[in-house]
């Protein structure tokens, strides 16, 4: 009975191995993946050697991963993320905006410098000897400031003033963030009230001002008290420039062209680039470069052009950048008309796609690549996602899974196409009737032999 059940257990696992194998071998390439920190779901930024295992004609469609059953786990594109929020604080000075002159001859006039500074123009001596009753702070940038905290005063008065506080871009437009903060200074030893933060909140911006409503301050235009600024910002470019992956490339050939000279580049693999930066080696060297991405394979490779790059070296060390959208890239052309004594160096920059997988069947995990026709399957992994960010912090994502080196698991042959066996139906098929062509022959001159016989009988 033991042998009977240990030969239905075979039999009932010979479909899962076969389905194992069949995984395991429809794609050429495999990589460990590194999930040391215990988690529901690992995120996955495709390497360079990744892009070159996958066949470029898949989309990267033949990407899976398995668990250690050699089982595909659901498994996708990392869905959009909301941009990164980063905490802000600045001590800075609150500028004085002195009161205009009672006849309005005397405006003061709130200006910008190129880099957005303050500079505030005050035309007479009459407008900056009336005491201010509003004040600016220039927060650097545009931020959602929470709070503005006063300094602590060193004077013997007390205070209790209101202000409000109003934001603006541009020092033109403004729009109200608090209309009556109250700040309050009482010195009574012990019993002392010190309320010197202000709630500020609201859409980010650059510049604050704060004017009184009401009560007078403890300070004046001389001795004007710093603040701090509070709060977070988004800035999704830089975050988005701070995650590039940058390479710096020599050229693999360089000849020339017409008037000029061409510099060729070869990527380690068909990369999504949308940026490039080109140093001159050479001291007091100035040249226009037009960048150019080979389009097709082969025969039918053309060129097509990106990007139009100045490049200027008189002082040092310089570069110059250009960028473009993502496009997948394996080989670039720079041309020049300028004579030039070395080649100039190539560095490319790319945002490498993330996926994500959850943790099905347990690890260890391995990411599959290369298929000619294996296709990875639609998972509904966003759904997945917004369960989990519902069950952790507010700011939580996947942990990244980090890929290891490549091992051959099908092999190359598994991204070329499958050899069709040899179809014997139509030699067989001209085999049956040439036979039969011969066998009617055959009758018909045995026919015509038996006819004359039967002729030269008497």
């Amino acid at each position: 009975m033991r042998l009977d059940l240990r030969w239905v257990l075979a039999a009932s696992l010979l479909p899962l191995a076969a389905a194992h194998a069949s995984t395991m071998t429809d794609y050429a390439y495999g990589f460990a993946l590194d999930t040391k920190n215990e988690s529901e779901a690992y995120r996955v930024a495709l390497s360079p050697a990744v892009y070159a295992a996958s066949r470029p004609d898949a989309g990267l469609r033949d990407i899976v991963v398995i668990n250690a059953q050699g089982r595909p786990v659901p498994f996708a594109p990392m869905p959009p993320t909301a941009p990164q929020v980063h905490a802000y604080s600045l001590k800075a000075k609150l500028l004085p905006l002195p009161t205009s002159g009672a006849d309005g001859k005397d405006s003061v006039r709130v200006e910008r410098t190129a880099n957005g500074d303050i500079v505030i123009n005050q035309p007479s001596a009459v407008a900056a000897a009336l005491k201010p009753v509003q004040w600016l702070v220039d927060a650097r940038r545009s931020v959602a400031i929470d709070h503005i905290d006063i300094d602590a005063l060193d004077s013997e008065h007390d205070m209790q003033i209101q202000l409000a506080v109003e934001a603006s871009d541009d020092l033109q437009h403004w729009s109200g963030r608090n209309d009556g903060a109250t700040i309050v200074s009482v010195k009574r030893g012990e019993d002392a009230v010190d309320q010197r933060s202000i709630p500020v909140g609201g859409e980010p911006a650059r510049y604050y001002r704060l004017r009184i409503i009401d009560g007078a301050p403890a300070w004046d235009s001389e001795h004007t008290p710093a603040v701090e600024l509070s709060g977070h910002y988004t800035d999704p470019a830089a975050d988005h420039a701070a995650s590039l992956q940058w390479q710096t490339m020599q050229p693999v050939t360089s000849s020339a062209s017409g008037n000029g000279h061409d510099y060729d580049y070869a990527l380690p693999a068909r990369l999504p680039l949308e940026a490039v930066r080109v140093t001159l080696p050479d001291a007091n060297t100035a040249a226009l470069f037009q960048l150019s991405a080979q389009a097709g394979e082969g025969g039918s490779a053309s060129w097509s052009p990106l990007a139009s790059i100045t490049v200027v070296r008189v002082a040092g060390k310089t570069t110059a950048d250009a960028s473009f959208p993502p496009q997948r890239v394996q080989h670039l052309r720079l041309h020049t008309d300028t004579p030039l004594l070395q080649a100039p160096a190539l560095a490319v920059a790319w945002l490498p796609d993330e996926f994500v997988f959850l943790a099905e069947g347990g690890g260890p995990y391995r990411l599959l690549a290369g298929s000619y026709a294996a296709r990875r399957a639609d998972y509904p992994v966003a759904a997945a996602l917004d369960s989990l960010h519902a069950t952790h912090p507010e700011d939580w994502q996947p942990p990244l899974a980090a890929l290891g080196a490549r091992s051959d698991v099908g092999g190359p042959q598994a991204l070329a196409a499958p050899k069709v066996p040899y179809d014997w139906t139509k030699p067989l098929l001209w085999v049956v009737l040439v036979a039969g062509a011969l066998a009617v022959g055959g009758m018909a001159l045995s026919l015509l032999r038996q006819s004359k016989r039967e002729d030269a009988r008497p």
